[in-house]
């Protein structure tokens, strides 16, 4: 019976990786929580004799934890971009795969992250929206800005700030913490490309906002 628990227990973790994206995040902070709690087993055990079980709980959990991080690795990426909608759609679009791509935590392990081909994907659509001249309403602009924030060469860094100080000044977007927060970002970035001081120090801190 005691087996059967406890596989079903490391097939339910398994599936709950694989399918929910955050999971990985949250069987992270269980299997820290496991390497404390196996610290403190272990320093109590210096002192008194400590039951077995508790150490055997505390590894499994650390081992099945360790398998369902591993099994999130593998779990596939949404389409980059929708490949129909309104360009507007297209756009909020690209911008939730950016962001949702960086809170994965396979994008963050070089040999299971397809990031970086991603970004690109996602970069030379927004110039071709842009070369077509699309790009004429605010929140439009500021989603492909922070594409644009996420290339890595300092053109596209000043292409990201114009976009964004643009967006920034629509009346209905000026109480939006994410785009006024762009604006400021978008344009440091663009200046430490170019070997130039910041002007609101938004790159050499910790922000919340994922970048």
């Amino acid at each position: 019976m005691k087996k059967i628990l406890i596989f079903a227990l490391l097939i339910i973790t398994v599936l709950f990786s694989y399918l929910v994206s955050w999971s990985e995040w949250l069987l992270l902070t269980v299997l820290f929580l496991g390497l404390v709690f196996l610290i403190i087993l272990g320093l109590i055990r210096i002192f008194r004799k400590s039951k077995k079980i508790l150490f055997q709980s505390a590894i499994l959990l650390i081992g099945i934890c360790l398998i369902g991080i591993f099994a999130g690795l593998f779990r596939p990426y949404e389409p980059a971009l929708l490949k129909s909608g309104t360009i507007s759609e297209q756009l909020e679009y690209a911008y939730k795969t950016d962001q949702s791509d960086r809170k994965q935590l396979r994008s963050f392990i070089p040999m299971f992250s397809k990031l970086q081909e991603r970004d690109v994907l996602r970069l030379e659509k927004v110039k071709q929206i842009n070369a077509e001249g699309e790009l004429t309403k605010s929140r439009d602009k500021f989603h492909s800005a922070f594409i644009y924030h996420h290339s890595d060469n300092s053109a596209d860094y000043k292409m990201a700030s114009k976009l964004a100080a643009a967006a920034a000044k629509d009346e209905g977007l000026q109480n939006d913490y994410q785009v006024q927060w762009l604006r400021k970002a978008a344009y440091d970035r663009w200046m430490v490309s170019q070997e130039k001081p910041e002007k609101y120090n938004t790159q050499n801190k910790f922000s919340i906002e994922i970048k």
